[in-house]
């Protein structure tokens, strides 16, 4: 058959011309969830505050994040996130058409006839918080009018509100302009009286501003709530809906929880006050260390710095009973075998210390992935790789998942009982000590992490004036 090669880029251009106008013929009995699969890009509003979500994109984002991004892939496209301050913000993109999600984290059911609430997740309790060198109420009736400050259109302004029926006598001001973190500072520096804010969110910003303390719980609790459109397709609603359900019986949900918020659990004002105190004097010295070794080891360099403060405190004379030295506190044997000849050298010291790590790291399973991986990591950098595999393979004798720290975690502790140790290959481990180890670590990760975070999103804000400020009461 003869064909005129000069006809095929009309021909070309006549097919593709057809399928367009085909493809917008049907498009009108397209579903919504649909149309973003056909597009490939899902959007959504985040309120942009750790821990729903971390705006430095590192390879932890955040606590909702996590969660939106596997129904992302789980629908076949890509997360584009809209960051917001307050969940007023999110409900406007989410009424302009801007975004197909709205996420705000605990709150009360929004009543609004164009607004639907998805399924509940992660129930949540509100605390009233104050600064701990004032003189805190204790129950609802001992707050004095005009004490508590929200920020206006924020998720405390909408719980102050459900709360008001019960408790008339509830009267609170709202920033006009501002965000819950900006208020939080206030509070922690003694400007502002009280305030509210939900147990997830307080859980890290206590490690920020820990001049703030709990004055009494809420009585009510509030979940999670994806927010979306009710335009009369229920298929974006039905899908996220159903997400949720098979995420939390999966294990997925309570896995995801345990990995932002078991490890903050302890709280030590000393501590917190003098980490904070160590970011700001000691921690720029070596910062350019930290950031090269981590990049020539592929590890984030607040992590190097981390471990480096859990093991010196960033002393770089450091010095243990043991004979381990530096920054990093390395063993004479570890130290040779980096190829380090000064332990107390700081550059020395956190270059051998990110190479060791990077070696454990990688004579882990295969099958052990992030953030599991750097958590086991540090219980080899404390215990060793012979007492970590012991304690994976008494995780798998015992019907949990040896690839989960959250399950090794649960029995390393039993290598210092002779009734566990003495089936092993390498024996006794005070392995309770190794899960403290990791535990604090990650603890002063996270608090570095937040820290430099308040650096980015302070640039986003707009400035909050103190000094003759209109404050404004929906209550009053």
């Amino acid at each position: 058959m003869f064909i005129n090669t000069h006809l095929i880029p009309i021909l070309t251009r006549l097919l593709c011309i057809c399928l367009l106008a085909s493809l917008g013929a049907c498009s009108d009995d397209l579903s919504q969830l649909e149309r973003i699969q056909s597009r490939g890009v899902l959007r959504v509003a985040l309120i942009a505050t750790p821990p729903l979500y971390f705006p430095d994109e590192s390879h932890i984002q955040g606590y909702d994040y996590e969660i939106i991004n596997s129904y992302a892939a789980s629908i076949g496209t890509e997360l584009e996130i809209t960051r917001a301050n307050t969940i007023s913000e999110v409900i406007a993109l989410l009424k302009q058409g801007k975004v197909h999600i709205g996420i705000a984290g605990s709150a009360p059911p929004f009543v609004d006839e164009k607004i639907k609430s998805g399924k509940a997740y992660n129930q949540d309790e509100w605390y009233v918080i104050g600064n701990r060198n004032d003189d805190l109420p204790k129950v609802i009736e001992d707050i004095t009018a005009s004490t508590i400050i929200v920020a206006k259109g924020s998720k405390p302004s909408l719980v102050l509100s459900n709360l008001k029926t019960n408790y008339p006598s509830l009267f609170w001001l709202e920033l006009p302009n501002g965000n819950t973190r900006q208020v939080l500072e206030q509070v922690n520096q003694g400007n502002f009286k009280l305030s509210i804010v939900n147990a997830d969110v307080f859980t890290y910003y206590q490690y920020l501003y820990p001049e703030i303390k709990i004055a009494l719980t809420l009585p009510r609790e509030y979940p999670s709530r994806w927010l979306s459109n009710k335009d009369g397709d229920m298929s974006i609603s039905n899908s996220t809906n159903d997400f949720i359900d098979r995420y939390k019986q999966s294990g997925k949900l309570d896995r995801l929880y345990n990995t932002y918020f078991r490890h903050l659990n302890t709280f030590n004002y000393i501590d917190s006050v003098y980490y904070l105190k160590r970011i700001d004097e000691k921690l720029p010295r070596y910062k350019n260390y930290f950031e090269s070794a981590a990049k020539n080891n592929d590890f984030d360099e607040r992590f190097l710095a981390a471990v480096s403060y859990q093991e010196s405190h960033w002393e770089k004379n450091a010095r243990s009973f043991t004979g381990v030295r530096g920054l990093m506190m390395l063993t004479k044997e570890t130290a040779k075998r980096v190829g380090i000849n000064d332990r107390l050298d700081p550059e020395q010291s956190i270059l051998g210390g990110a190479k060791y790590l990077n070696i454990l790291k990688g004579s882990l399973s295969e099958q052990i992935q992030e953030p599991d991986r750097s958590w086991m990591t540090l219980a080899a950098y404390n215990v060793g790789l012979g007492h970590l595999e012991d304690a994976r393979i008494l995780t798998e004798s015992l019907g949990d998942n040896p690839d989960l720290w959250i399950d090794v975690e649960k029995h390393l502790p039993k290598l210092s009982q002779k009734k566990w140790h003495k089936k092993t290959k390498h024996g006794y481990a005070r392995g309770h000590e190794t899960v403290a180890f990791v535990r604090r670590i990650r603890r002063y990760y996270d608090i570095l992490r937040l820290y430099q975070q308040e650096e980015i999103l302070e640039k986003l804000d707009q400035p909050l004036i103190i000094d003759n400020l209109n404050i404004t009461s929906p209550a009053l």
